[in-house]
């Protein structure tokens, strides 16, 4: 079975977001051109008037032209450069308004992203055999089919609005040009709202159709979901060996206060505690070490090795050994029971 007949699973968090380093995220040109022609289309509309007083003045200027310019080279070039200058301040909105419309648009449908991945030089992409190879796939089929009936989709809108419309282009013949021309630019105006509106729909369905393909690309079988999550949170072996390696070095470093404690209870044989205390620093007793069976055999032969007294006490050994955490003092309901063996072993030591 093929391999990507087996991709079953949705992608994973970590999957869609190395997907988004490396540059890849559904994008739909279909819409934003659509965006695109709608926002010129908006900033004719609105623009229009104010852009059709500059043609008009444009196109008197050239019919009365100042010879001046034509003296020298020099004026020439001047009066070139202030042509220039006023053409552009004239588009600057229009190419604004499309910018802004296009970053908005990929803005909303993909996000903001950093990707320097996606800027990297790739050679296979100057291969002529991968692009003739690319330009006979399925795929280039059919975004040539898709263009086609966006072609004939279009098309049949305009011819619509167009033919309702027939009998007013006959009047052009008798009206005035001023009058002819507010037609013919409404005429204009009404067919690219009905593109628009069109590529609107056409990108809709698109983006519709890129995001699933987007998904569809991403998905994973059930192996790589499981591969996957072993190399971010680590294989239970791994997993496991680390927490017996934290656990050893825990132990170690407990092992090592047993010297410092002043007594350890015990149970006598399944249960250890090793208390020690300091008037001038501790409010209480601190368990500085506590092990069951194998562990509380360790620290009853570290406290006869350092002269630790070792104190029966099995109720108490199991109460302390239950409750109360390593590192942290005793808690104020046993405070008089560990008193009472911590004053036996000042007598002991003293008597020595």
């Amino acid at each position: 079975m093929d391999k990507a007949q087996n991709k079953t699973e949705q992608p994973t968090q970590h999957r869609l977001r190395k997907a988004r380093q490396e540059g890849q995220s559904p994008q739909s040109q279909e819409m934003l051109s659509a965006a695109t022609l709608a926002t010129l289309v908006g900033a004719a509309a609105l623009l229009g008037p104010w852009f059709t007083r500059w043609c008009k003045e444009r196109i008197r200027t050239g019919l009365v032209p100042d010879t001046s310019v034509m003296e020298n080279s020099q004026a020439f070039v001047g009066f070139m450069g202030r042509q220039v200058i006023d053409m552009m301040l004239v588009s600057l909105p229009f190419i604004a308004l499309i910018f802004a419309a296009g970053v908005g648009v990929s803005l909303a449908i993909s996000g903001l992203q950093y990707s320097p991945k996606a800027l990297e030089w790739k050679l296979d992409k100057l291969s002529p055999a991968k692009g003739l190879k690319e330009l006979f796939s399925t795929e280039s089929l059919v975004k040539l089919g898709f263009s086609i009936l966006k072609l004939l989709f279009i098309g049949v809108l305009v011819w619509i609005y167009l033919k309702e419309r027939l009998d007013v282009l006959v009047t052009f013949q008798w009206v005035h040009m001023d009058r002819m021309l507010a037609a013919i630019g409404g005429l204009i105006l009404g067919a690219a709202v009905r593109i628009c509106v069109g590529l609107v729909v056409i990108g809709v369905l698109d983006l519709i159709y890129q995001k699933w393909k987007y998904i569809e690309n991403l998905k994973m079988t059930k192996q790589e979901v499981r591969d996957e999550h072993r190399d971010t949170e680590g294989s239970p072996e791994v997993k496991s060996r680390i927490r017996r390696k934290q656990y050893e070095a825990a132990m170690q470093r407990m092992l090592q206060d047993v010297p410092k404690a002043d007594v350890v209870l015990v149970n006598p044989t399944h249960v250890a505690v090793a208390l020690r205390y300091d008037a001038s620093k501790m409010q209480a007793p601190v368990v500085v070490a506590k092990g069951g069976d194998h562990m509380c055999e360790k620290i009853k032969d570290i406290a006869r090795a350092y002269g630790v007294p070792i104190i029966r006490r099995p109720s108490l050994a199991r109460e302390l050994f239950a409750t109360v955490k390593l590192g942290k003092p005793i808690p104020d309901a046993l405070f008089v029971a560990v008193a009472e063996v911590l004053a036996l072993v000042y007598r002991l030591r003293k008597n020595k």
